[in-house]
């Protein structure tokens, strides 16, 4: 058992290396490393005597604790030992995608052939009321994608398909889910399980359409616009030098204080950073960073909420379970994410930064949040649908974008090209984007079963109390479960979309 441990401490030391290196890159844009990183975590996990390893504890594995690490170690180890090609096809993926990511971070898209960030073309979405501009503003985004493609984005979705096939799975999509121990049928009733409450998200997006642009159809470039005219509070000057000091005074609510966690926050935007927002739990208790990107408005809190959120779960393990942790699904992670977003609509956050009532305002955009979120379904099903369709071009991908959204909310084409590229996650983190939706479901979930517990009906009548309820029945077991076991040991019910409604 000795030479067992000691080897998942040295595979955990060489993730939490290539985890550092990544944050280097994804913070200045520089690579000191990745590739090699990668390769020395493929070769180690190619190590036939590491498996054996792996193989040995499986067998003498005796309760249900000990079974479930053995099956975690073992899906990290088993398609390392199947066939030299696989392996190779394997390294290949990761250096096209770190190629790609590279891209991605340092890109800057431009309007009028002035260069603007990522973080200038939402204030435009979010503020301007010349919805030509808007348009203008949106569609700046498709820059990305002809160099994406030109650069192998193609390729590397061929290639990971290459790899499920090798590996025996129908594509790539098939061969994720099943990674991530979920049901294979998992998606098969959701465009009907939703098609009811698209009709309502329709419906409203034309009353407000009507509202506040005086026209019968939304259309994309007017997503956060409309919600800027519901809730003009959201773009309130705030600010966030004082950032921390605001998320350590909320989060002590639940008990949980951040002075304690080593947690390093990068927010502010610049040349070659990444636009996006991330927690890298670099080493569990004891290292996390969060990265993101603000320029003073009251709505750039829901990122550093979510991330933060990130970063106390990561704190809130037991770092000693180091195989548990790696079977944590990511659902349950961005879930418990989503609960501290959604605290920017609760008077326990924003009594902080307004001294008039946005009670009314806050309340109408958390609904109009809850309904217009079902479009993000729309970027699951196209992650899931580049890797079942044959794709030549990015034309083709254009139609493969138009098909999904047109089917799923009967959208109409538009003339311009609809950008895509820009959303890092069909790149990097690909079958990802519905761990964010299922998370927001088990979110909804949680507060459900808490209010029941408790007697509430709001979790800021008992922080306390709720903070505990997430690490005892959530974060402390969060390893020991796959994610659908999880969800019904914690609800009494299998999972089920009727939970987000």
């Amino acid at each position: 058992m000795v030479k067992f441990y000691g080897m998942v401490e040295r595979l955990y030391e060489l993730d939490v290396k290539l985890s550092k290196l990544e944050w280097v890159q994804y913070t200045t844009g520089y690579d000191f490393g990745i590739e090699e990183a990668h390769e020395e975590i493929n070769n180690f996990l190619k190590d036939e005597k590491n498996y054996s390893l792996v193989l040995e504890y499986m067998e003498k594995a005796s309760g249900p604790v000990e079974k479930r690490k053995g099956e975690i170690l073992y899906n990290e180890f088993k398609s390392y030992h199947l066939t030299k090609e696989l392996n190779d096809l394997n390294f290949e993926i990761q250096k096209k995608t770190n190629e790609l990511s590279k891209i991605l971070n340092t890109f800057r898209f431009k309007i009028d052939g002035k260069e603007v960030s990522g973080v200038d073309i939402d204030c435009i979405l979010s503020r301007e009321d010349d919805r030509e501009l808007r348009k203008k503003a949106f569609f700046a985004k498709n820059q990305i994608d002809k160099p994406m493609v030109d650069n192998g984005f193609i390729d590397l979705i061929n290639l990971r398909n290459e790899y499920a096939g090798m590996y025996g799975e129908k594509d790539f999509m098939e061969y994720r889910i099943k990674s991530d121990e979920l049901s294979p049928n998992i998606f098969d009733t959701w465009e009907d399980d939703l098609k009811e409450h698209i009709i309502v998200l329709n419906e409203k997006g034309r009353e407000y359409a009507r509202k506040f642009i005086g026209s019968e159809e939304l259309m994309p470039w007017d997503y956060s616009y409309i919600k800027s005219k519901i809730s003009s509070s959201l773009n309130s000057h705030v600010d966030m030098s004082n950032y921390y000091n605001v998320l350590r005074e909320f989060f002590l609510n639940f008990g949980f204080d951040i002075n304690k966690f080593n947690i390093t926050y990068d927010i502010f935007p610049r040349k070659n950073k990444s636009e996006w927002g991330y927690n890298f739990p670099i080493k569990y208790g004891e290292d996390s960073r969060i990265l993101a990107n603000v320029k003073n408005q009251y709505r750039e809190y829901e990122v550093l909420l979510h991330e933060t959120g990130h970063g106390i779960h990561s704190f809130m393990l037991n770092p000693e379970e180091i195989i548990l942790n790696m079977g944590i699904s990511g659902i349950i992670e961005e879930g418990i994410a989503d609960l501290f977003e959604e605290f920017l609509y609760d008077k326990m956050f924003y009594e902080k930064f307004f001294t008039n009532s946005v009670e009314k305002e806050f309340e109408e955009i958390h609904e109009y949040d809850k309904i217009s979120h079902l479009r993000f379904v729309g970027n699951i099903f196209f992650d899931h649908e580049l890797y079942k369709n044959d794709l030549k071009s990015l034309d083709d991908i254009y139609n493969l974008y138009f098909k999904v959204y047109n089917k799923l909310y009967n959208d109409k084409p538009y003339n311009q090209k609809p950008p895509f590229g820009f959303r890092i996650h069909y790149t990097t983190h690909p079958i990802y984007m519905h761990n964010y939706f299922m998370g927001d479901v088990t979110c909804s979930m949680l507060k459900k079963v808490f209010y029941r517990k408790y007697g509430v009906d709001s979790i800021s009548k008992k922080p306390k109390e709720f903070g505990n309820f997430l690490f005892e029945q959530v974060i402390k077991p969060s390893g020991l479960y796959k994610y659908e076991e999880l969800f019904e040991k914690i609800s009494g019910e299998k999972f089920s979309l009727k939970w987000y409604f």
